[in-house]
């Protein structure tokens, strides 16, 4: 039998990864928000006319989505220990699995390391926005190459948070939406 003790611990435990795991899945939805707007307000041959008449608001507008989406996905997949992102989150289940008993958290890992080149990218674009504040990186050396690599890691971040929620809640339902069109739009 568990001791006083070693029941709060575990209660803690369960109690962090839930506080860590409601902040991921904020982040989530916000990088995906600030995905679907980038994306919507890129000069496709559809919208280029308007886009371009109204420039004054679309370009900065543009360049802050992106700015904001680089940062959350930053923070989704930070490797520092205290920060909420699947790196936490999975050092926790690999501590503790029965936070998530269907986990298989080398494969999970696998997945993510799948999206190295966008995440190289997203990491050189937020390191030169850092490095050179005073300058203005065009989101066209980042954005349309990247375009449909950054949506489909978005997918599979959803999927992964979506199957550690089903594991850890045990209801096999998934705890983010499919974002296709972010909620609240």
């Amino acid at each position: 039998m568990a001791s006083v003790t070693e029941e709060t611990n575990l209660k803690d435990k369960q109690e962090e990864f839930e506080y860590v795991f409601e902040i991921l899945r904020k982040l989530l939805l916000d990088a995906n928000s600030h995905f679907y707007i980038f994306e919507q307000t890129w000069p496709t041959e559809k919208v280029v006319e308007i886009i371009s008449y109204y420039k004054g608001f679309f370009v900065p507008t543009r360049a802050a989505h992106l700015d904001r989406l680089i940062n959350k996905v930053s923070d989704i997949r930070s490797n520092k220990p205290t920060a909420p992102s699947f790196y936490r989150i999975l050092n926790m289940i690999g501590s503790n699995p029965n936070l998530a008993p269907d986990i298989d958290v080398h494969e999970i890992k696998k997945r993510l390391r799948k999206h190295k080149k966008v995440l190289d990218a997203i990491k050189d674009y937020r390191d030169k926005r850092a490095a050179h504040w005073d300058t203005s990186v065009e989101d066209e050396e980042v954005g349309k190459p990247l375009l449909m690599d950054t949506k489909r890691m978005l997918e599979e971040l959803e999927a992964i948070f979506n199957k550690i929620s089903a594991s850890h809640s045990n209801n096999g339902h998934s705890a983010m939406p499919n974002t296709e069109i972010p909620l609240g739009y």
